[in-house]
């Protein structure tokens, strides 16, 4: 059966040396004077290629082609514009119409021919398919109004995306971020309770799940039941040990006496990026309600993962400064920091904190005997023991080349020996071996506190300094506490 090719070109010698070539090569043509009439004739004709001029008054080519590729019974006819146009940015038009081919007006019969055969074995349209438009009842607007729909619905996403990619500016201040986010999503997503969560790539860092109660003050039980239930699903992806939450929103209304139970719709959504979690939306409805069914639905999961990404990558970005690069610590300049905020605060606030420093074991000899590359491989491991060996709230730094500092908030020496006894039997139980070779590494720690006496970060620096010589003098593989009363040493 012969091809059916609906030709569409508003020039009368254009149409019929058109329409008489398509005919002499064995294509049944019928042809349509402009856009407006060609969307008609579609449902009538249903042809199997649609050949159009882009240059036609009213409605042109792209916008012929447009509302062909809109429509589900009719996207799948193959669209190929003529044209006198060359530009790239012409033929980048017609392809993101929708069309197959962008083809110049001056090519000889032969290749257009050979490209319209070319396209209708490339895409071909069934004789079920062409059977379910024949039946289809020609559009009752014009193809004008279909025009506008369309025109309205692509400015629309536009303005949709828009509003998202104006909070790209807020993204160093998160709290003004999360609230521009609620008053966005609030303005056209129906919930009663949403939440906004921010991952991080430092592990160390507060996991806070953002809620929104839209001005409704709601029980502790029914914030703590969504945020269980929201970091549960979001530990699918990614361990999260510790939580929280913060109403962001100023609570105006009296308590609403909601449970748990009373939200019958729920939708938890996980933003990822390259395989890691990098924050995730929630929104929670009394109501039944279908979000994966919201209009814009996935140009809002779009924008929001672009938000994410940025701020991820932000955020990325400071910690990255932060960190020595070999061992994944803190480095030594947040060191200073750290001790200076912990003492302040601890003289503000008074309670204890713990400080130790730790150097391996004659890890010059480890250098020279097996080569750079494994002392580097010693000290990370080490990091590594380090950091499985405290809690999240502890603060893990690199000093300076093998020695590591630990700050140890909310802790007396006396709870503090447990960890740091523990560490030191786990590195000089390890089995450190790198390419086949295999070595054992001890490690000296001095073990310190804030005591009374001491009247700057600098002198409790020093005393953990001093019990670091202390064990490595007497004998190394040991820890040793600096004891203020009686301003001597504890070998343990």
């Amino acid at each position: 059966m012969a091809a059916k090719i609906l030709l569409v070109e508003d020039s009368d010698s254009q149409q019929l040396f058109l329409k008489e070539g398509l005919v002499k090569h064995g294509f049944v043509v019928e042809t349509a004077n402009n856009g407006a009439e060609a969307y008609k004739k579609l449902y009538e004709f249903v042809p199997d290629l649609v050949l159009s001029d882009i240059m036609m008054p009213m409605i042109d080519g792209y916008q012929l082609c447009r509302l062909i590729k809109n429509k589900e019974e009719t996207k799948k006819i193959p669209v190929i514009l003529l044209t006198i146009l060359d530009k790239k940015i012409d033929s980048f038009w017609g392809k993101k119409a929708g069309a197959q081919l962008f083809l110049s007006k001056s090519i000889d019969m032969e290749g257009l021919i050979t490209n319209i055969n070319a396209t209708l074995r490339r895409y071909p349209v069934t004789d079920e398919y062409k059977a379910n438009i024949s039946q289809l009842i020609s559009p009752e607007n014009s193809a004008q109004s279909q025009l506008n729909i369309i025109l309205n619905d692509l400015l629309l996403k536009s303005v949709f995306a828009n509003e998202f990619r104006n909070l790209s500016d807020f993204l160093n201040y998160e709290r003004i971020l999360v609230e521009k986010l609620f008053s966005l999503l609030s303005s056209f997503v129906e919930y009663n309770v949403a939440g906004i969560y921010f991952a991080s790539p430092d592990d160390f860092s507060e996991n806070i799940l953002y809620i929104d109660t839209l001005g409704r003050n709601l029980s502790r039980n029914l914030l703590s039941d969504i945020q269980y239930d929201f970091f549960r699903k979001l530990e699918d992806i990614k361990p999260i040990r510790e939580n929280k939450f913060e109403v962001v929103r100023i609570l105006l209304g009296k308590e609403m006496d909601y449970t748990f139970g009373d939200m019958k719709s729920k939708i938890i959504i996980p933003l990822i990026f390259d395989k890691k979690l990098i924050g995730g939306i929630c929104f929670y409805t009394r109501s039944d309600a279908d979000y994966a069914s919201f209009r814009y639905f996935d140009i809002m999961i779009s924008e929001l993962q672009a938000i994410f990404k940025m701020k991820y990558q932000y955020t990325e970005k400071e910690f990255m400064s932060v960190l020595d690069g070999l061992t994944g610590l803190y480095n030594r300049r947040q060191f200073e920091l750290g001790l200076e905020q912990e003492f302040n605060r601890t003289k503000r606030h008074p309670a204890d904190f713990s400080l130790a420093i730790l150097d391996i074991d004659f890890f010059k000899k480890v250098n020279d005997t097996y080569g750079h590359q494994y002392g580097d491989y010693v000290l990370k491991t080490v990091s590594d023991l380090v950091k499985a060996s405290f809690r999240k709230t502890d603060l893990l730094y690199r000093y300076g080349g093998e020695e590591l500092v630990m700050i140890m908030p909310e802790t007396n020496v006396e709870g503090a020996i447990i960890p740091v006894q523990r560490l030191r039997r786990t590195i000089e139980e390890y089995d450190f071996e790198y390419n086949g070779v295999k070595a054992k590494v001890t490690a000296s720690i001095g073990l310190t506190m804030n005591y009374q006496s001491f009247k700057t970060a600098a002198e409790l620096l020093k005393s953990a300094d001093e019990s670091l010589y202390k064990a490595k003098e007497s004998g190394r593989n040991r820890v040793v506490i600096y004891e203020e009363k009686e301003q001597n040493y504890g070998l343990s």
